[in-house]
């Protein structure tokens, strides 16, 4: 199944217990973010992308598709995977021990 995305509205995924969004960056390629503006942690899913960036819609804060940054702080970005069964979100695992 292809990975249907609007380039102009994120759309929002829980993988692997983290809120993510996916959104269509202007060359066509997809990018994966935190799905949590970090001014007021509102969530970027309702917002919408323009420029290369997301807009948050609660202060219009963006942040670049690729890089996470702007605004003075940045959301966290996950790495993509192409695969011939789907699209994989790099999500960091970690352990204590």
């Amino acid at each position: 199944m292809l990975l249907e995305v609007s380039p102009f509205k994120p759309k929002a995924f829980l993988i692997s217990g983290k809120n993510l969004i996916i959104c269509k960056t202007e060359n066509g390629l997809l990018s994966a973010l935190a799905n949590k503006c970090p001014h007021h942690g509102k969530k970027l899913s309702d917002g919408w992308c323009e420029d290369n960036k997301i807009i948050c819609a609660y202060h219009q804060f963006s942040f670049d598709l690729e890089t996470g940054l702007g605004c003075g702080t940045g959301v966290d970005v996950f790495d993509l995977e192409y695969r011939k069964d789907g699209v994989y979100v790099g999500i960091p695992q970690w352990s204590f021990l």
